[in-house]
């Protein structure tokens, strides 16, 4: 080795000496939160700073930070407020509450967060859509909307924390938001995600099946297998949340639900006939929910015939 090669090895040692502790003291100096126990309902941690609250309405997911707190979805006014009061007991304030979609399990709650400061992000489709369903619910003195509002893309930075929001197309909704928790790698996945029960379905609200289905491929293209996702809805709080197989799961059950309705279309088949002949899409008898099946049914055949 000559002189120059040697200077220039133990110059690059020597800084790679000097910044390491840097990042060591960085990667060590992120404190972890343990999840508070709230009067009502059930919060449990996800991973690093991230936990998932379940009470009544879509599941919240919550990022504690050194400044205050990152909350997705707000459930109702008096389910919502168990977590509210534990977030006070914490002495932060709540930085951001964002929006998955507009749904009234998902938005009515908005009005609780009574804090002027914190900032309400959604799609730039969720007040109008709020806004028409507490016309028709006649809620509308009743609700706070986003005002913080994207098309595709968003970054929102709590101290050292980044949550990425992504618009991937309708799906669910028009405006159908999933947040990435970068930190953690944890993603909440909204109303996009049911598990074991048949999704609400609405065609008016912008529910498509077959955008539905790309959405959730690109969702699992977007992250890593290491991704831990929180859902908007499952039959038990314990699988609200899952990892990507759940999300593949989801697609298929879609992707089976056209074809069922195409074939029906196809022979002439009448919702009524499909309803007597099984309860449940075939392949998916572990998503029975009677109460929507017709209304699934239909919503699909009108996607479909569009």
């Amino acid at each position: 080795m000559d002189r120059k090669q040697f200077l220039a090895t133990t110059f690059s040692a020597g800084l790679g000496l000097a910044i390491m502790p840097g990042f060591l003291s960085c990667a060590a100096s992120r404190t972890l939160y343990e999840p508070f126990v709230p009067a009502a309902g059930d919060l449990k941690k996800v991973r690093g700073n991230v936990s998932r609250f379940t009470n009544r309405g879509g599941t919240v997911g919550l990022l504690e930070t050194e400044e205050g707190f990152v909350v997705i979805d707000s459930q109702f006014p008096d389910v919502i407020q168990p977590l509210l009061d534990g977030i006070s007991s914490k002495g932060k304030p709540v930085l951001y509450l964002c929006n998955t979609h507009h749904h009234g399990d998902h938005t009515s709650g908005n009005i609780a967060f009574q804090d002027p400061n914190t900032k309400i992000v959604a799609h730039q489709r969720v007040p109008e859509l709020q806004r028409l369903a507490a016309e028709k619910s006649n809620k509308l003195s009743e609700q706070r909307y986003p005002t913080v509002l994207f098309d595709k893309e968003h970054l929102i930075k709590a101290g050292n924390e980044r949550i990425t929001a992504y618009h991937f197309g309708n799906g669910h909704t028009y405006g159908d938001v999933m947040y990435h928790f970068e930190n953690d790698n944890v993603v909440h996945m909204g109303d996009l995600m049911f598990i074991n029960l048949i999704p609400v379905y609405r065609t008016a609200d912008g529910s498509d099946s077959r955008s539905w289905i790309r959405v959730l491929e690109k969702a699992q293209t977007v992250f890593d297998n290491d991704t831990m996702f929180v859902f908007g809805h499952a039959n038990t709080p314990e699988l609200t949340t899952g990892r990507k197989a759940d999300l593949a799961e989801m697609a298929r059950f879609l992707e089976a639900s056209n074809q069922y309705v195409q074939k029906a279309i196809s022979e002439n088949k009448s919702t009524d006939e499909l309803l007597k002949q099984s309860t449940h899409i075939p392949g998916f008898a572990n998503r029975i929910t009677p109460d929507r099946y017709r209304a699934f049914l239909d919503g699909i055949r009108q996607t479909l015939a569009g």
